[in-house]
């Protein structure tokens, strides 16, 4: 039976009509078994994955928002060595390093994230960290969705462009500085999230950002139904 491209739009309300039942997606909000990979045990989600979600600090916004997880975590784009370091009474700093050598000078590169919680909503909140080898290393916030989504196939014998796999995709809703070598308590309770005063080298400068300019607690609720 052919539909004319407008029909599609009414094909669920028709499906249920007539008794038909639609598939449902599972429930992939959290990081389970058939994700096989997690933000805070082994085998842990790649931290390349997560730094090609992060913007440039010399540009601003957001340039790439989503990423497929599994395709990612083993493929050549995103290979990696990954490393866990155990922080007592929170979750493990997930990392890779890249180990560069200029003139004789080997430089060290370190990216990572650590999850500081979820949100009542879904939310998962990541705190990176990003050295390009120097002395400073920037922190920030990032918080993501994780997505159930399908892929496309093509049936070349048929002539079709069909749906394909599905896939798990993580969605960067955005991310906002902490600071330079910012360190301070993070906790996520409901659906806040609680930043403590910079207690780090530059707390009560400049150098290390706004939030270690004024260091106090401050306490963002997330709040995206707008």
């Amino acid at each position: 039976m052919n539909f004319p491209l407008r029909s599609w739009f009414l094909l669920p309300v028709l499906l249920a009509l007539t008794g038909c039942k639609t598939t449902a997606e599972p429930d992939l909000t959290t990081p389970s078994s058939e994700l096989r990979c997690h933000f805070d045990k082994a085998p842990f989600i790649n931290p390349r994955i997560v730094q090609d979600l992060t913007t440039w600090i010399s540009d601003t916004g957001d340039q790439v928002i989503g990423i497929n997880i599994e395709a990612g975590q083993t493929s050549n784009r995103y290979f990696a060595d990954t490393k866990s370091r155990t922080i007592t009474g929170q979750n493990p700093f997930i990392y890779t390093e890249t180990r560069t050598v200029e003139l004789g000078e080997t430089n060290i590169a370190t990216f990572g994230y650590r999850l500081v919680g979820k949100t009542s909503s879904g939310i998962y909140v990541l705190e990176t960290s990003d050295s390009g080898g120097g002395s400073g290393s920037f922190r920030s916030l990032m918080l993501v969705k994780l997505e159930s989504d399908v892929g496309i196939k093509v049936e070349w014998e048929k002539g079709v462009v069909g749906l394909g796999k599905r896939r798990v995709v993580i969605k960067k809703l955005g991310e906002f500085a902490l600071g330079d070598r910012w360190d301070a308590e993070l906790r996520v309770v409901g659906d806040s999230i609680e930043v403590g005063g910079d207690r780090g080298m530059f707390a009560g400068t400049r150098q290390g950002g706004e939030l270690s300019q004024a260091p106090k607690t401050r306490v963002l609720k997330v709040d995206l139904s707008k």
